[in-house]
């Protein structure tokens, strides 16, 4: 969790409780109106400047500081699970609070609702479940063998990116957290990929395989996920792929889509939804 001093409220208060303009106080600071304007949005935080407009309410310059605190979230690491015995230990080792789930695939539209089936039925009851439940956990590993192997056996595999997120707990009313936050929320993306596969962020970046050794990979699709931008390319083979940058007779051998995608709760589970579209057929 990183914290951040602002003075922007604080300023903006005493002004208005002294019923000063900004030009009023930029005029007793001895600084421009527009820089009040800035000031008070926490777009410049000029040590000189602050201190002058301390000076003109006669107040030390900590009196005008908050501290924020601002989330913080950073990738831990990614797997390429490809059969049923990676995806238990994997699970077993490595705990979260919470899950999302996503694909990421060039496919048909009967294919597309084929692995989101398949992907709900995995992950089905999987944030109700802990592998210290030994009962309950034997009967869930069994369960989703059979939609593991059927996931494979389209050529597909789950990629995992298991993410590090600072939590901030909320108060409700007169009821307040014993703690302002959580700084260790694990949360596990669960991203149905092609088994060869690969990508990349544009048509000029370099291309990625869905790799677990490949850090470079994992932190690329993570930004896709977390960054507002228009999203990557995905191809179903990687061959495919490397022969299509190499010129424009190759486009259309290429299976590339591109991957817009949103967020929203469902269950208490965050899933992200893509819409697909066709880059080459």
């Amino acid at each position: 969790m990183k914290k951040e001093f602002r003075y922007g409220k604080e300023i903006q208060q005493l002004r208005e409780a002294r019923a000063w303009t900004q030009e009023q106080l930029a005029l007793a600071a001895d600084v421009e109106a527009r820089t009040i304007q800035r000031v008070e949005k926490d777009v410049t935080k000029n040590p000189e400047t602050l201190q002058a407009i301390a000076g003109a309410f006669d107040v030390d310059l900590e009196s005008l500081r908050t501290t924020w605190l601002i989330p913080e979230s950073t990738l831990v690491r990614t797997w390429l699970v490809r059969n049923h015995r990676q995806f238990i230990s994997v699970q077993e080792a490595h705990p979260w609070q919470q899950c999302a789930r996503m694909t990421v695939t060039p496919l048909t539209e009967e294919g597309e609702r084929q692995v989101n089936e398949l992907l709900r039925q995995i992950l089905a009851n999987r944030d109700l479940i802990e592998p210290y439940e030994t009962e309950l956990w034997e009967c869930y590993t069994q369960q989703i063998q059979e939609p593991l192997q059927a996931l494979f056996d389209l050529k597909q595999a789950i990629f995992l990116m298991d993410e590090r997120r600072d939590f901030i707990l909320p108060s409700s009313g007169d009821l307040k957290p014993v703690r302002d936050h959580i700084d260790n929320w694990r949360v596990q993306h669960f991203l149905g990929v092609p088994l060869h596969g690969c990508f990349q962020l544009s048509p000029t970046e370099p291309l990625h395989r869905f790799n677990d050794s490949c850090r470079s990979a994992g932190e690329a699709m993570f930004r896709v996920m977390k960054e507002e931008r228009e999203g990557a390319l995905v191809y179903s083979d990687a061959l495919v792929a490397v022969i299509q940058a190499g010129g424009p007779e190759a486009e259309t051998e290429s299976t590339g889509v591109t991957l817009a995608s949103c967020s929203k709760m469902v269950a208490g589970a965050l899933v992200l939804n893509t819409s697909h579209r066709s880059r080459a057929e």
